[in-house]
This record gives C-alpha cells, structure tokens and sequence, in this order.
C-alpha cells in the first residue's frame, strides 16, 4: 500500500506541483463542462477557448502570487 501512494504522490508532482494548481484547472473544466451542457449557456460556447485560457491563466497567477508572498522566499535587504 505503501508504494502505491508513493506512486500516486509522483505522478501527482510530475503532472501538477501544486494542489492549487490542480483544484483551479479542475474547477475551470467543470465550468467547461457546464456550459457546453447546458442549454440556457449555449451564448458562451463561443467562447469557450478563451474561458479556458483566463482560468488556466488566472490559476497561475495566483499560485506565482502566493509563492512571492510567502516569507521563506523572500530575499533579506
């Protein structure tokens, strides 16, 4: 059981890094996904390529702006 979450934990760090990362993409697909079921969506089909892109891009952004702010990365004046 052991190695098997050792297995999971590095295919998790390879693929993704951060939990942050992997919750703001998924929660950009699940946003995806509804519009392109939904019907009373149906207007923002058109844009789905660029829904994708402000998600992916606003989810980084926002782990680059905690990895700048933490006080362990921080350089000393």
């Amino acid at each position: 059981m052991n190695i098997i979450l050792k297995v999971i934990l590095a295919v998790y760090n390879f693929f993704v890094g951060d939990l942050a990362i992997l919750i703001g993409t998924l929660l950009t697909m699940v946003i995806l996904a509804l519009i392109n079921s939904v019907g009373a969506l149906a207007l923002l089909r058109g844009g789905l390529g660029i829904i994708l892109i402000v998600g992916v891009l606003a989810t980084l952004v926002a782990t680059l702006g905690r990895e700048v702010m933490r006080s362990e990365n921080k350089q000393k004046a």
